[in-house]
């Protein structure tokens, strides 16, 4: 039989895979410290945009707005974040990292840089630089307008 499209030499499908396996493995540093890779990243953002909005935060993070506030519901239920009301628009919420959260948020920067760095060791920056500039090609030929 003639298969002329092969799942496993898919692009798409390899990245697919290889995102979920570095999620995995992030959650898995995080775990000792009781935050999940979905609260660091929102963490992340959330402290390097201030006031950022639970839309913003969904877009950033790539993830659905329904999901982005059940996220932000725990976070906040934890104490790591507030909802605060836009002063344009009161029915806009604004999000700012606790006290609490930027412990957080700089506890696990190093963990999160020591991750990046096992991840590529041993690949030379220049095809960093060029898997980056691919993907990003790659993205861009996904999203037909």
């Amino acid at each position: 039989m003639l298969i002329l499209f092969n799942l496993d030499d898919c692009l798409a499908c390899i990245t697919n895979k290889s995102s979920k396996l570095f999620e995995e493995a992030l959650d898995n540093e995080f775990r000792p410290y009781h935050i999940t890779r979905s609260q660091w990243t929102a963490m992340y953002y959330i402290y390097n945009n201030e006031r950022i909005t639970q839309k913003e935060l969904a877009d950033k993070m790539s993830i659905k707005e329904p999901s982005v506030v059940r996220l932000i519901q725990k976070m906040e239920s934890e104490g790591f974040l507030y909802r605060l009301e836009s002063v344009k628009d009161k029915r806009i919420k604004q999000l700012e990292l606790s006290p609490k959260g930027e412990k957080g948020y700089h506890e696990l920067l190093p963990i999160a840089e020591n991750f990046k760095n096992y991840v590529v060791e041993g690949i030379p920056e220049e095809d960093l630089e060029i898997f980056k500039q691919v993907l990003e090609t790659m993205t861009k030929n996904a999203v037909k307008e």
